[in-house]
Order: structure tokens, then C-alpha cells, then sequence
């Protein structure tokens, strides 16, 4: 889907009022704006996310162990060793 929109005098668009119904987008809304060599990009905080979430689920090995796995069983092990640390009462 292609827009175009006007830009005023002090550099601030609208953005296409289907988009926002769409996306839940109202005023004070935050958006991500995202400015590279192929031009600006605009998102929710939403769509950011799961752009994210997207790029590291290709990039995982098939069967590797969850990066969220991984951290909660570093905290398992960092528990464990302050535990034996600890002196006994």
C-alpha cells in the first residue's frame, strides 16, 4: 500500500488515517521512525517488536536452546553458587 503525504513547513506529516485505525495509532501515540539507506520507515512500537522478534527466531539454530532458556538457567546456576556461598546459620 502506497501514500502520499504532504509535508508542512515544519517538517511534520500526517500519517494515513487507515494506518493508524488500523495500528490503534492516536495522538501522543509513540511510533518508531527508522532512517537508513533505503529511506524512512515508520512503525509501532508494536510492529517493531515483532519485526525483532522475526529477525532472531530465522537466526536460530533449529533445536537450539531459547535465549530465554538460556538466561533462566544462568540465574538457576548464579543462585545455585551464592547459596553454597553463603554462610550456614
Amino acid at each position: 500500500m502506497v501514500h502520499t503525504c504532504k509535508v508542512d513547513n515544519q517538517g511534520r506529516l500526517t500519517l494515513p488515517a487507515e494506518w493508524r485505525k488500523k495500528e490503534r495509532v492516536e495522538a501522543g501515540s509513540d511510533v518508531v521512525v527508522t532512517v537508513d539507506e533505503r529511506g524512512l520507515r515508520v512503525q509501532t512500537a508494536r510492529q517493531s517488536l515483532h519485526e525483532a522478534q522475526e529477525i532472531i527466531a530465522r537466526r536460530r539454530r533449529p533445536g537450539a536452546e531459547s535465549p530465554v532458556e538460556m538466561l533462566f538457567a544462568e540465574r538457576r546456576r548464579e543462585a545455585g553458587r551464592e547459596e553454597r556461598r553463603a554462610p550456614r546459620r
